[in-house]
């Protein structure tokens, strides 16, 4: 099977992680993989974050139509079976539909699902799509409701950083002597609910006894005028991005818990994957696709922030008492988000429409 995959490749983020392990992923299962992604975005230099085994065609705004036409309808071009879009953009939406040499198109929904006004770019699978996935059934059943999609649609995770590939992962071994560590890993956005845990704080330390947070974007200069504010720097620490692979493993399983106070939309965060996988358990907002992470081990709110702060308190009791089972919370993710989990179930869907 022949299959195209259209995402940004460039930089670190989901879609870019997903994008090139479900890459790695499909030529495991024997599928001969192209990948397409947007040539860099900005002034700034940007690389490939990972070392990639498939080839990688590029494209950019400039001449749209001319080079697309050129591109993509010519004699010479290569022809696939199926190709999936993850993200969103007018541009790649485009890239896809003017390829008259695509058997099936796929739309991977990244989101919440969520319709963004009359010209949002997803209203194109109407015109050429052949099926939609959302990343969890929250987000693919929102998508169809406000995208009136009525043909294929299912729900498939995204990839995660796929840790257990890249070190041996082994069980967190994090002593409770100094009391509960939380962390936050993400981004620095209003909707991701991170200014929520600091003007929350009193409440919270009754429950855990510090907050790192890491990761970088707008809110971020907010927050930290906020934390000085506050004068909580001795017991919240921000430390701008994180790292990967073993070093990210390593970080991790120094922690109790993972917090994730999103208020805004959301899809289906892969930092809680990788949490699963480190055996740390976590607690989540659960607005968008975080329900369909649901485990014994994890704590997760109807949707009502207000829910979060008495979820912490629980999670972190049943820290305390030895009732949190990191082996349990490993075989989940195995089963259900592990690299050859996820990657065995989209090649099935894509065989299946092919």
């Amino acid at each position: 099977m022949r299959v195209l995959l259209v995402g940004y490749l460039y930089g670190r983020g989901g879609i870019q992680g997903h994008t090139h392990w479900l890459a790695r992923g499909l030529q495991k299962c024997g599928c001969e993989v192209e990948v397409l992604t947007r040539s860099p975005i900005g002034d700034t230099q940007q690389e490939l974050r990972y070392e990639v085994t498939y080839p990688i065609t590029e494209y950019s705004s400039k001449g749209m139509f001319q080079k697309v036409c050129s591109a993509f309808t010519h004699q010479g071009s290569k022809s696939f079976d199926v190709a999936v879009l993850a993200g969103t953009g007018w541009l790649a939406m485009a890239n896809l539909l003017l390829n008259r040499k695509i058997g099936k198109r796929v739309f991977f929904e990244v989101m919440s699902g969520k319709r963004m006004g009359f010209l949002d770019p997803r209203t194109l699978v109407h015109f050429g799509f052949d099926a939609v996935i959302g990343q969890a059934p929250e987000v693919e059943n929102r998508f169809c409701k406000e995208f009136k999609w009525k043909k294929i649609h299912s729900a498939i995770p995204a990839i995660p950083d796929p840790l257990e590939l890249q070190t041996k992962i082994g069980q967190p071994k994090v002593k409770l002597d100094g009391g509960i560590r939380a962390a936050y890993f993400g981004r620095l956005a209003e909707h991701k609910g991170v200014l929520f845990l600091l003007e929350n704080w009193d409440e919270l330390s009754k429950s855990i006894s510090s907050l790192d947070i890491y990761g970088f974007g707008p809110q971020e200069l907010e927050l930290k005028e906020k934390l000085s504010s506050l004068r909580l720097n001795d017991s919240v620490r921000m430390h701008g991005e994180y790292p990967s692979g073993e070093k990210y493993v390593r970080l991790l399983q120094e922690f109790h818990v993972v917090l994730l106070p999103t208020i805004g939309e959301e899809g289906a965060p892969l930092v809680l994957l990788e949490s699963m996988a480190c055996g740390i358990p976590f607690v989540a907002n659960g607005v968008g696709g975080i329900p369909s992470y649901a485990n014994e081990d994890c704590g997760i709110t109807s949707g009502d922030i207000s829910e979060f702060i008495p979820l912490v308190k629980k999670m972190a009791d049943r820290i305390m008492e030895g009732k949190i089972d990191a082996c349990r919370l490993q075989r989940h993710y195995a089963a259900n988000f592990s690299f050859d989990s996820i990657s065995n179930r989209w090649y099935d869907f894509l065989k299946s429409i092919v």
